[in-house]
């Protein structure tokens, strides 16, 4: 083991020419990703950065136009790398669509760099990108960005055979991107669950959301770019996040001596990460049992997925290093005791945790600390992994979603309208038939105090099939005309034509959200459990009409029929209930009930019969009813229950 103090920076560099020295030497298990998608934008040639080759964005690879067009700038300066030398600008909404052999995660990456004398004010430019189902970034802009450059790296589970990313422009401004990485991420590097911190539980279903990587750390040691690193994944020393600088000490080991168990390969993380670390330096404090912090900026408004490394380099025998893992102050791990989980000393082991961001402020903190049960004062920490985790919305940039920031196309639009018309519709029909039901409902409870009245039927509009005896007045006069409850507590009486109107003549609609028809699935369940069939068999019949009832029913399942040219008109389904009524009353006047009978239909109890409201009449243009003009019937408790369902 080799042990390093001194000057903070010399043990990078020593561990650095270290690695160079060593690293070349070491075979990595080759992980070859079945989506490997490297696009230089704007290069006219491929381009080599980091050991990978890019090609040009032309041919196979353009990129489509969906509006506006798209324009290639390119820099005369070597700064920053070769792959910033190069941009394809959009002046439109623009996509770059990848085939994919392998679904699973996949690395997204993308490089920006506001080129200078490009023709647009690229530094002012608002970008948003996007894939089908998660905003990655949006309104970004390199005014507010405290850097000449970015590169950005994100784990989306891609489950078709395509991929597409969105390039979307704001407010009359162009976007831009200078190279696209998509590769195959390995399975189980990132996992479905992790631990939540506060309360302590297991989370799943990790894999359906999006990543962000923020941070990745190799503490205690060098950058790692990609060439190093069998995923192509970059590790920057963690000097700059420490809280106190003197509480860490860097301790590094030969590369060649890490140990990978059999379950955990260098696709988790290359051997160089765990063959350095962060340990309790000498913090020139009284009391030793101090921690080692490391403090982060990130968004309150998110959650956070943290991995954890950690390789027992320093102790000469097991069992002997115990110490504490802290997220937030929040306790993640207690006693934690790498020898119990590893069998061995050299042997990587890493714990996955997802956790919020600080309540008060916009930081996140992770700490280590010593055991106070433990012999030896120590802790250890050899790499740390952030990653972003989108929201509710499936965004990893704000509270907007896809659909907000991506324009529909004209079709998507129009089947969107026709959606939203057709349950406005639907709303609109049901609230009439419920009126009517509360109408015929008010008429039947006016009957206490007054004389029952012959039944009147509703003349109704055009071709509607009706054997309703009308007025002589309204005979000839052709006009709409509705029942009347003329009595006077009843308020303002309006015809079915201004009924009409004030519903904006609602049609029934070719699709129905079905849990709304309360009754109409009543009457449907009751005919396919076959009661209505025992109604008819048995001595029921003599206490309710069957055909009534029946009735009732026929007319609600028409109401839902699949095609809207099956479906009855709202005339004819004010009708059919007013025939299913007087069938219902014809049979009450004809057969009156035994006074002790228990025999009713299940679920809908019986109430005395109650006299009817004699002041019926039809008005629009027509003459008063008369005693002549109808029968005598008293209204059947049964369907009043079913016109005024209450709950029981």
């Amino acid at each position: 083991m080799v042990r390093m103090k001194g000057e903070r920076w010399l043990p990078v560099v020593v561990a650095f020419v270290l690695f160079e020295f060593i690293g070349h030497n070491i075979s990595f298990a080759a992980f070859t990703p079945p989506d490997n998608y490297l696009i230089a934008c704007g290069s006219s040639q491929s381009v080599t950065f980091q050991g990978k080759t890019y090609v040009p964005d032309s041919g196979h690879y353009s990129p489509t136009i969906k509006s506006g067009a798209s324009v290639v700038a390119k820099s005369n300066s070597s700064f920053p790398s070769p792959i910033y030398q190069s941009a394809r600008i959009f002046s439109g909404i623009s996509s770059y669509k990848f085939d994919i052999k392998q679904e699973g995660r996949h690395w997204i990456r993308l490089y920006f760099y506001p080129i200078p004398n490009s023709g647009h004010n690229l530094m002012s430019s608002l970008i948003t990108v996007a894939t089908d189902d998660f905003v990655l970034l949006n309104n970004f802009t390199f005014k507010n960005y405290n850097g000449s450059y970015m590169f950005k790296e994100y784990a989306v589970n891609v489950t078709s055979d395509t991929l597409t990313l969105y390039f979307i422009h704001s407010n009359n401004s162009v976007t831009f991107v200078n190279a696209i990485e998509v590769v195959s991420v390995p399975d189980g590097v990132l996992p479905d669950q992790a631990l939540a911190i506060n309360p302590s539980s297991s989370v799943s279903g990790l894999s359906e959301l999006a990543f962000e990587t923020v941070f990745r750390l190799n503490t205690g040691g060098p950058l790692i770019t990609a060439e190093n690193d069998t995923l192509g994944r970059i590790w920057e020393n963690d000097a700059k996040y420490l809280h106190v600088n003197s509480s860490a000490l860097n301790v590094s080991v030969n590369p060649a001596s890490i140990r990978y168990p059999p379950a955990l390969t260098t696709e988790i993380a290359p051997n160089w990460v765990y063959a350095s670390a962060e340990v309790m330096g000498d913090a020139k404090v009284a009391n030793m049992n101090f921690n080692i912090t490391w403090v982060f900026s990130v968004n309150q408004n998110f959650s956070y997925f943290v991995r954890a490394h950690f390789c027992d380099i320093v102790s000469k025998a097991l069992n002997n290093l115990v110490f504490n893992l802290y997220i937030n102050d929040d306790i993640a791990v207690e006693s934690l005791d790498l020898s119990t989980f590893t069998g061995g000393l050299n042997v990587p082991y890493y714990k996955d945790f997802v956790s919020n961001a600080s309540v008060e402020s916009d930081t996140f903190t992770v700490s280590i600390g010593p055991d106070t049960t433990s012999d030896m004062i120590n802790a250890i920490m050899n790499g740390l992994e952030i990653f972003k985790i989108s929201n509710e919305v499936k965004s990893l940039d704000g509270l907007s979603s896809v659909e907000s920031v991506l324009p529909q196309s004209p079709s998507k639009k129009k089947k969107t309208g026709i959606i939203i018309g057709s349950i406005v519709g639907a709303l609109g029909a049901f609230g009439l038939i419920g009126l009517c039901y509360c109408c015929l409902a008010a008429r039947r409870t006016k009957t206490t105090t007054h004389q029952a009245h012959p039944w009147l039927p509703l003349p109704l509009y055009g071709n509607s099939q009706t054997m309703t005896k009308m007025s002589t007045t309204s005979q000839k006069s052709g006009t709409a005309s509705c029942i009347s409850l003329a009595s006077s507590n009843l308020g303002r009486l309006f015809t079915f034509q201004e009924i009409l109107n004030a519903t904006n003549k609602p049609a029934l609609n070719p699709v129905l959200p079905r849990e709304q028809v309360n009754i109409a699935e009543w009457a449907m369940t009751w005919q396919k459990k076959g009661m209505l069939d025992q109604i008819m068999d048995s001595n029921l019949a003599g206490k309710v009409n069957p055909a009534s009832l029946k009735k009732f029913g026929e007319t609600a399942e028409k109401c839902l029929a699949e095609h809207g040219v099956d479906r009855p008109s709202m005339g004819d389904v004010l009708w059919n209930l007013e025939y299913a009524l007087q069938l219902e009353e014809t049979s009450s006047a004809l057969m009156e009930p035994e006074d002790n009978s228990t025999n009713h239909i299940p679920g809908i109890p019986l109430t005395p019969l109650e006299p009817f409201d004699n002041s019926t009449s039809i008005i629009d243009g027509g003459n008063s009813g008369t005693e002549d003009d109808a029968e005598d019937v008293a209204t059947s408790a049964v369907f009043s229950q079913l016109v005024n369902p209450r709950g029981r």
